[in-house]
């Protein structure tokens, strides 16, 4: 069975936000890299605090 539907979420409070071009989310002393298809970075100061598979969201704290 495949879960996908689309791209995740990515929830911090009340913001939300496709990652859409996001190949990989690396955990960095305390941030979240984002890194897109072309290698380029956006660091975000927070940590994972639930990765929801069912509902394609990764909730960051």
């Amino acid at each position: 069975m495949c879960l996908n539907d689309g791209h995740f979420l990515l929830v911090q409070g009340d913001q939300e936000t496709a990652l859409e071009d996001v190949a990989s989310l690396l955990v960095m002393n305390g941030k979240v890299r984002l890194v897109d298809v072309f290698g380029k970075h956006r660091d975000i100061d927070a940590t994972i605090q639930e990765i929801d598979l069912l509902n394609s969201r990764i909730v960051l704290g």
